[in-house]
């Protein structure tokens, strides 16, 4: 198969598929005679597992590691496990700074419109507050 219909097929762009290969997450193709890349069924596979624990969160590193496993006889399935483990407690912590940010979107956005509501001719929040002000502010 050449390379844009392995793309086609499993909704990826030729340049990533480039870039895979380039990175060695995919075996450099061999090419035609006249010189088109040719891949197998081993590489679109490899390509959807690649997009498959991308969306998961891992980096092309941790990729190339769970490529590695993927390819020995031996499964991995507790070292994956953990893997796994950690990137879901990664979220978690996310998560939690992302509902901080939010409550404190939330404050911000009513202290504007508090000020929009008295027709203030100041933004609170370009305003600058002394450090024993923002303490006090909790």
């Amino acid at each position: 198969m050449q390379i844009g219909a392995v793309a086609k097929r499993i909704g990826l762009s030729v340049d990533a598929i480039r870039f895979y290969e380039r990175s060695a997450l995919l075996p450099v193709a061999p090419r035609t005679n006249g010189g088109f890349r040719r891949y197998g069924n081993s590489d679109v596979e490899t390509l959807l597992f690649i997009r498959r624990v991308q969306a998961l969160g891992f980096t092309l590193d941790e990729i190339r590691e769970l490529l590695g496993m993927r390819q020995s006889r031996l499964r991995a399935c507790g070292t994956v496990r953990r893997r796994l483990k950690q990137k879901l407690d990664c979220v978690r912590v996310k998560l939690e700074d992302l509902e901080r940010l939010e409550h404190e979107l939330g404050l911000a956005l009513r202290s504007c419109d508090r000020e929009l509501r008295k027709r203030a001719v100041h933004c609170p929040i370009l305003e600058v507050k002394k450090p024993m002000e923002a303490g006090n502010a909790k």
